[in-house]
């Protein structure tokens, strides 16, 4: 799950680092930026909760 957020991630980062999106496509733009956000509090959840698991499997 987390290797496919981070995939997502990172196509959603090289989407949005086209220079005239935000001039050419402003909808798509907004739709590809808060989609970003959920995916990266998607992961930084995933993280915690396997951080979390990791640290009870150790205790």
């Amino acid at each position: 799950m987390i290797e496919a957020l981070e995939a997502e991630i990172a196509k959603l980062e090289d989407y949005l680092a086209a220079p005239d999106l935000f001039t050419k496509e402003p909808v798509k733009f907004r739709k590809a930026t808060e989609a970003l956000v959920q995916r990266q509090d998607a992961l930084a959840a995933a993280e915690e909760e396997w951080m979390t698991l990791e640290a009870k499997a150790e205790g």
